[in-house]
């Protein structure tokens, strides 16, 4: 595939084909993911890039070749060379101008751009009826972590498209049927606890409700990208009544186990639901109650 072969080279070579680098030949070969590489292949990566030339496969004869090569990875190039599964001396030939790509992760902003740049192409490629993603459905977006980066977020948007043509698309339908569609991860597990906070009754009489769900706290550094001001102290206590709320539940309105869970006192425990005004659940298996 790289390199091409000779007419009889192998079984079913019955004409000669040229290789990806001598396709690229006067211009740029770009390789993806070069860090999965196999040693084997390193090697002759290494020699053509040494030698400027290639020999194709069944061929006797050099061609010379001049190119441009840029390479992209999502490993840690030098834990492999440390590892021993990547050509020290390769790594050192390609790493000639290195370039960083932050990830979706680490550019929230960036995604609604790219989701809407991806969409468009969809639409180009393969003629789809795009839906149309709301911003609740762009904030979404734009709080997930993406592990998987760009190439989730384009299988999501696929998915969108599948399951949502031409329709309008909100924040409900991105975390049900878009990214949900896998065993929770912890973060994902601890990003619908935040979100749960918008619907519980913890802001202050006079105090107007944020709109937008709260974010993982991994997530609170990019929150200035989309609002001017943050109310912290709301943020900070709303994230302590579903804290206190969740542990209340899952022990049954029991509020020594609920302390035990939140690793409080018992008796701190009590006066934060004073402060919170927060009552147990209904029908609670034991007689403590906050005096």
């Amino acid at each position: 595939e790289l390199f091409g072969h000779e007419k009889g080279a192998f079984t079913g070579a019955e004409k000669p084909r040229k290789g990806r680098v001598e396709l690229a030949s006067g211009g740029t070969l770009f390789l993806d993911e070069i860090g999965d590489m196999p040693l084997s292949l390193q090697s002759k990566l290494l020699r053509v890039l040494e030698s400027r030339s290639i020999q194709p496969v069944g061929g006797n004869e050099e061609r010379e070749v001049d190119f441009r090569l840029v390479c992209a990875t999502h490993k840690n190039i030098q834990e492999s060379v440390n590892e021993g599964s990547f050509r020290a001396d390769l790594f050192f030939r390609i790493n000639v101008f290195p370039l960083q790509v932050p990830t979706l992760a680490e550019r929230h902003v960036d995604v609604p751009l790219i989701a809407e740049a991806i969409l468009a192409q969809l639409a180009t490629d393969i003629g789809a009826e795009i839906p149309i993603l709301d911003e609740s459905a762009l904030t979404e977006l734009s709080r997930y972590t993406w592990p998987g980066n760009v190439r989730e977020l384009r299988n999501v948007l696929e998915r969108a498209v599948v399951m949502f043509p031409k329709q309008l698309v909100s924040s409900i339908e991105v975390r049900e049927n878009l990214l949900r569609l896998k065993a929770p991860r912890r973060e994902d597990e601890l990003d619908a606890l935040w979100e749960a906070s918008q619907d519980l009754s913890g802001v202050s009489a006079g105090e107007e409700p944020t709109d937008a769900p709260l974010p993982h706290p991994a997530h609170y550094a990019d929150w200035f990208s989309y609002f001017d001001t943050i109310d912290m102290r709301r943020h900070l206590r709303d994230i302590e009544v579903v804290l206190i709320e969740a542990a209340l539940a899952k022990s049954d309105g029991m509020v020594s186990q609920a302390a035990e869970a939140l690793k409080l006192r018992r008796t701190t425990l009590i006066e934060k639901m004073k402060k919170l005004m927060i009552d147990k659940p209904s029908q609670p298996k034991d007689d403590e109650t906050p005096s």
